[in-house]
């Protein structure tokens, strides 16, 4: 329990700071607005290559040492980028004077007002509510429909490949669409990957191939996202914003486990 405190800690961290302060070093230094996509493009296809690498690796050392050991190796991982981040990058405080409530407030205000922030909230809610739950249920979906033990380690490397591809495909798309514009379509064919388990349960195939394209579309939402959250979301309330739309998306993850552990 007291993990999985500091992990939703940690990932509330990882998933609003280093963003807000991408964004500010980015309008500081004067960077074209324009370049802020290929900035996250190229970020989201740094975190695929190293997810790919973890995947292969977290599966040989499970294999030779048994299933903890990927969490003791990510240990050193861990302890290396914190030592690297505190002594290369600048620190970025916010606005210092501004009481902890206050932020809060003006966060709540700018998704109540502005209907691009509260439109962003709803998307990133939903979409990686669905994300989340898929992380869960994708062993469970391909070991019912192979009856059989499966790769654990190779299977993931091969989504952040296809996420990878994603990230690509995003920097191809931006330069002649807007993310406004095809994010639309990316969510449409992410729900209907998701719906191919329900469909055909027992197609291992069919589930796989449906994964892969899901995945291909979380690599085109992340620095879509990103960009977009970017360019709508205020500066000095951006990390704030961020953490408040986790709020419904934890609460979509937990009713989904709910509703799961019911039926089981």
């Amino acid at each position: 329990m007291v993990g999985r405190f500091l992990g939703g800690i940690a990932t509330s961290i990882l998933y609003s700071a280093f963003e807000s302060w991408m964004v500010y070093e980015h309008n500081k230094w004067g960077f074209p607005e324009n370049l802020l996509g290929t900035v996250f493009s190229h970020a989201a296809l740094g975190n695929s290559l190293v997810a790919i690498l973890s995947g292969v690796a977290a599966q040989f050392a499970a294999d030779a040492f048994g299933y903890v050991a990927p969490f003791d190796l990510s240990l050193i991982v861990l302890i290396v980028m914190c030592v690297f981040i505190s002594q290369t990058w600048p620190e970025n405080y916010g606005d210092e004077k501004a009481p902890l409530r206050e932020t809060f407030i003006k966060a709540l205000l700018t998704i109540k007002t502005d209907v691009n922030v509260l439109c962003l909230g709803l998307v990133q809610s939903l979409f990686e509510g669905s994300m989340y739950t898929f992380v869960l249920e994708w062993t469970p979906a391909l070991s019912q429909a192979t009856f059989a033990p499966i790769p654990h380690g190779y299977i993931f490397a091969s989504f952040m490949v296809a996420t990878m591809m994603g990230s690509s495909f995003f920097k191809l798309l931006s330069k002649k669409i807007r993310p406004e514009s095809f994010m639309r379509y990316v969510l449409l064919v992410s729900a209907a990957c998701l719906g191919v388990p329900v469909v055909v349960p027992n197609s291992a195939t069919f589930i796989f191939l449906a994964f892969l394209v899901f995945e291909v579309c979380v690599g085109i939402f992340w620095p879509a996202m990103g960009y977009l959250r970017g360019i709508y979301v205020p500066e000095e309330t951006r990390s704030t914003t961020i953490n408040l739309f986790r709020v419904p998306l934890n609460m979509i993850v937990i009713f989904i486990l709910w509703q799961v552990s019911k039926h089981c």
